[in-house]
């Protein structure tokens, strides 16, 4: 049986009190060669770096090796 989809409410906020969001292609590497591919997302570069590597599978030590803007201001 499919359900009805449910209204989802949103507030509007002006432009000018919207911060921007920060898009970010994120290469890691793991010291055993290990390689992934990840978007980060945030307010500034270090969040979305920091979302990037919360994103990678766990049980790897995960580093930076490059990222590149996807979108933003």
């Amino acid at each position: 049986m499919t359900q009805p989809l449910r209204v989802i409410q949103s507030v509007h906020v002006p432009a000018r009190d919207r911060r921007a969001t920060v898009v970010l292609n994120v290469k890691l590497a793991g010291s055993k060669g290990e390689r992934w591919d990840a978007i980060g997302i945030g307010c500034s570069e270090a969040d979305a770096l920091n979302w990037a590597l919360e994103s990678a599978p766990a049980g790897v030590g995960w580093l930076v090796s490059s990222w590149s803007e996807t979108y933003g201001d």
